[in-house]
């Protein structure tokens, strides 16, 4: 939440354009989400194992969550038409490669770490968000996917809860969980200013379509 783009959020100095460049972002790394933890239940052994039915339900919960995000810049009035087809932004290819990376190079329960971050975010911070981008002019209507999130994250972090008692047994896997979500903040913020100087060098280019 000290973050710049997030500073930036809470005083108001952004507008309808930079909020649209993160729900593009938002896009690409949701649409990645459902089968990254998918994929982290190939690590799973012993005991952890009895873990990968929530996980695998968890993810399937996932599914659907980057329609949100295109549902939401559809309300802003933004052309979403292209946005499937694009690329995300090096910042968000960063934010959806660390988990891989993570899993695979240094352990399977960094993961957690990613998951933890990305749950309880809106969960504890939400409010403070949307009214921020209400100050700034977002209409209700275009924020469904930081709605859904309030809400569904609450039993998403009773799930976390669960894993974190059947999987976090040593000071190190804590540390490794604690880690992992100090990237991923940082990742997260660094995809959000992303967005933002996007949306700034766009409305440099072209103030007129952005302002009306």
């Amino acid at each position: 939440m000290s973050s710049r783009p997030i500073v930036r959020l809470v005083r108001g100095q952004i507008g309808i354009a930079h909020y649209a460049a993160y729900l593009r972002e938002t896009y690409f790394y949701t649409r990645e989400n459902p089968q990254i933890q998918a994929v982290a239940t190939a690590w799973f052994r012993g005991s952890d194992r009895e873990m990968v039915k929530p996980f695998l339900r968890h993810a399937l919960s996932e599914v659907g969550h980057d329609r949100l995000a295109l549902d939401d810049m559809a309300a802003l009035g933004q052309d979403i038409s292209t946005v499937t087809d694009g690329q995300p932004l090096p910042d968000t290819a960063s934010l959806i490669g660390f988990p891989y990376y993570a899993m695979q190079y240094r352990s399977p329960i960094s993961y957690l770490g990613y998951l933890f971050f990305l749950e309880f975010l809106p969960t504890s911070r939400g409010h403070e968000i949307a009214a921020g981008l209400a100050q700034v002019g977002v209409p209700a209507a275009a924020m469904s996917f930081l709605a859904e999130h309030r809400t569904a994250d609450v039993h998403h972090n009773r799930l976390m809860q669960q894993y974190a008692d059947a999987m976090l047994r040593t000071p190190s896997a804590v540390n490794e969980v604690i880690y992992c979500m100090q990237v991923t903040g940082k990742l997260y913020a660094r995809m959000i200013e992303g967005a933002f100087e996007a949306a700034d060098s766009r409305e440099a280019r072209e103030p007129a379509l952005l302002s009306a």
